[in-house]
């Protein structure tokens, strides 16, 4: 088949679905229009006849995450803006990750699917490219399952290890509590912190709840310069609840 007569077929990409090509310059110039996202893109007749082109406004992360670029390299190594976003996407979207039931009904707002998007974002804040700081989107509002500009920070491993709830392991019992069957008492920690045993659970756990709350402001304030004002408002009001 010669180029022109290429022009007004439909083609089927091997990842992107069907494309039309639209114009024919040359065989290094082909002109073809993806119908799923209508982006138009420049290729060679090479592509179009194995399928091998791409759309760079297809899905193709995880089935939502949209590259919209060039595909984000720095000095031949994928970008610090690309691996948080890939990331974010397989914990709330992957059918893989080990890690999924943890973000079960977690998901990523639109613009956030959109990487070109989210890595603005990244570099307008407080935090990113620092070495042990991480996406954070817990803290500014409690008990969030939503990935989005409003809710995200980043902040230091310390700080986001601070609200690791390790339900499995922990059991029936309230956070920082479990019961000591040789003394028939409940006993409060928080950390590696042994607070003391009690006659209730309900006395446990404000124990805990005060231990754990003074922690959480002795850490925000240690990090007070280093984070952003909003993280650090989020954590000196941050109430441990028993239904946590």
């Amino acid at each position: 088949m010669k180029g022109s007569d290429c022009v007004g077929k439909t083609f089927t990409s091997s990842k992107c679905g069907d494309f039309v090509v639209i114009e024919y310059k040359d065989y290094d110039n082909v002109v073809v229009k993806f119908t799923a996202t209508g982006s138009i893109v420049t290729t060679q007749l090479y592509h179009v006849k194995d399928g091998s082109i791409k759309d760079r406004m297809f899905p193709s992360i995880c089935g939502v995450g949209i590259v919209g670029e060039k595909y984000p390299l720095e000095n031949g190594k994928q970008s610090k803006e690309y691996t948080v976003w890939v990331g974010m996407l397989d914990r709330c979207y992957s059918t893989t990750n080990d890690t999924r039931k943890t973000y079960e009904s977690c998901e990523v707002t639109s613009s956030f699917r959109y990487f070109p998007f989210f890595k603005e974002w990244c570099h307008n804040q407080v935090g990113f490219g620092e070495k042990g700081f991480a996406l954070d989107k817990d803290i500014l509002v409690k008990g969030n399952k939503v990935y989005s500009e409003d809710t995200c920070c980043f902040v230091p491993r310390e700080i986001n290890s601070l609200f690791v709830k390790r339900k499995k392991s922990r059991g029936n019992f309230a956070l920082g509590v479990d019961y000591k069957k040789s003394v028939k008492k409940f006993r409060a920690r928080c950390g590696n912190k042994h607070l003391g045993l009690f006659n209730t659970e309900l006395e446990a756990f404000y124990a805990y709840k005060q231990a754990k709350e003074t922690y959480i402001k002795e850490v925000a304030n240690k990090w007070k310069d280093q984070i952003e004002p909003r993280v650090y408002e989020a954590l000196m009001n941050y109430q441990v609840e028993i239904t946590d």
